[in-house]
C-alpha cells in the first residue's frame, strides 16, 4: 500500500514524502513479544519500519538512494505514528476498540475508533523542519527542530530514568540550537525563564504535523470527560484482541 506521509524524509532539497507499507506477518509478532527489543527500548518499533516500509520516494515518483534501514532515521515522529496506525490498519482493519479507564472513578470501558478517520495535519512546508526564535527574557537565539526516531529513544529513556527533569528533559530534544551551543541538554534550560522555555514549546507545536492520536472519551460511570493517547508505540497496539467483531 502506497502512502502519502504528513512530513516525508527531507534529503539533499527533495521531499520523500511517498512510502509502501505492508502488513504483519509471523515474523514482526516475534518482535512484539520479544523481551530484549521491548523492555528496556522501543527496539520493536524500528525493527517494524525496517521489515514493512520500502520504496521511499517523491510525489512525483523519484525513488529515495537509501535501504529501509537507513531511511527510518531520517523520519520525523509524526511520519512514524502514521506508519504504524497504517501497519495496524493494513493487518486487522481500521475499527480498532480501545480499552480505556477513566482516571477520575477507574471505570473500565471500550470505545469504537475508525483509525482511517483520525484527523492527519500535514507540515505547512515539508521543505522547512526547523525554526528560527528568539528569546526574549534570556535574548538568546533558540533553533527548534522536529523530532526524529533518535529523539524516541532519548524520551524513552527520560520517562524511565529521569522523571524529576521530564519538562525540561523532553523540550530540549526538540533544541538544536541555543545561543552558540549545538548540543543542548536539560541543565541548559532549567534556568531559563519559563515564559522562553514557553515560546520554544510554541514553537516547536506550530512547526510539525500531527495526528490526533490523543482521544477523546466520555465516561460511561461517573460522566466526566477524559483523553487518553492512542499507544501507537506499544506492542498491544497490534493485538488482533482489539480489533471488534462487526
Amino acid at each position: 500500500m502506497l502512502i502519502e506521509l504528513p512530513c516525508g524524509i527531507l534529503h539533499d532539497g527533495l521531499v520523500y514524502d511517498k512510502v509502501n507499507v505492508k502488513e504483519l506477518t509471523g515474523k514482526q509478532q516475534n518482535y512484539l513479544v520479544d523481551m530484549d527489543l521491548v523492555a528496556n527500548n522501543l527496539g520493536h518499533v524500528t525493527k517494524l519500519l525496517e521489515d514493512l516500509t520500502s520504496d521511499y520516494q517523491t510525489s512525483e515518483g523519484l525513488p529515495l538512494n537509501m535501504t529501509s534501514k537507513e531511511a527510518i532515521w531520517k523520519l520525523p515522529t509524526e511520519d512514524i505514528e502514521f506508519i504504524l496506525l497504517k501497519i495496524r490498519e493494513l493487518t486487522f482493519g481500521a475499527v480498532m476498540a480501545l480499552p480505556v479507564s477513566c482516571p477520575w472513578c477507574g471505570h473500565q470501558q471500550t470505545k469504537k475508533l475508525e483509525l482511517d478517520k483520525l484527523s492527519v495535519t500535514p507540515l505547512p512546508d515539508k521543505k522547512i523542519r526547523t525554526r528560527i526564535i528568539e528569546l526574549p527574557k534570556s535574548k538568546l537565539t533558540a533553533e527548534v527542530k522536529l523530532l526524529y526516531i533518535k529523539d524516541l529513544f532519548d524520551l524513552y529513556k527520560i520517562l524511565k530514568e529521569n522523571t524529576h527533569a521530564l519538562y525540561t528533559g523532553s523540550l530540549c530534544l526538540s533544541i538544536s540550537k541555543l545561543g552558540e551551543k549545538t548540543n543542548v541538554t536539560q541543565q541548559d534550560l532549567d534556568s531559563l525563564p519559563a515564559t522562553d522555555l514557553q515560546l520554544m514549546e510554541d514553537a516547536f507545536s506550530t512547526l510539525r504535523g500531527s495526528i490526533d492520536t490523543n482521544i477523546i472519551h466520555d465516561c460511561e460511570n461517573c460522566h466526566k470527560e477524559f483523553n487518553a493517547p492512542l499507544p501507537v508505540m506499544d506492542p498491544s497496539f497490534f493485538v488482533r484482541s482489539l480489533t471488534p467483531s462487526i
